[in-house]
């Protein structure tokens, strides 16, 4: 009974993320992927970005945990894109604090700024 409701809450969340966000940052990250699959070392990070492109999509019901895994990937990717994606992230986060119907996003909004800004070194489950 109880995964019933977690389970009616997640995807009422994920469709309320959609709406307010979600669709375009995974746009913004299946878009990053599609660019980087030109280059042969761009590919395997193009992967990577589809896997986020599909968190981003549905947020709700997934944790995020840091590793200190491919540390050398997350800075070069932190300096180069990662900074915009995190902090467009950050201000929208900022935004639906501000806001009354924005603050059951706020946490979703933190959780994918930390996936934004070190990619390589979350595993989300």
């Amino acid at each position: 009974m109880i995964w019933a409701i977690k389970k009616a809450f997640s995807v009422l969340g994920n469709f309320y993320w959609k709406i307010f966000g979600g669709i375009f940052l995974a746009t913004l990250w299946a878009t990053i992927g599609s660019i980087l699959m030109f280059s042969v070392l761009g590919f395997p990070v193009a992967m990577d970005c589809f896997k986020i492109a599909y968190l981003n999509y549905k947020p709700f019901g997934k944790k995020i945990i840091l590793i200190p895994n491919r540390i050398f990937a997350s800075i070069i990717w932190f300096v180069s894109i990662g900074w915009i994606i995190g902090s467009i992230c950050l201000v929208n986060a900022i935004i639906s604090c501000a806001t009354v119907i924005g603050i059951p996003l706020l946490n979703q909004w933190l959780k994918v700024c930390k996936l934004a800004f070190f990619p390589f070194c979350s595993v989300w489950a």
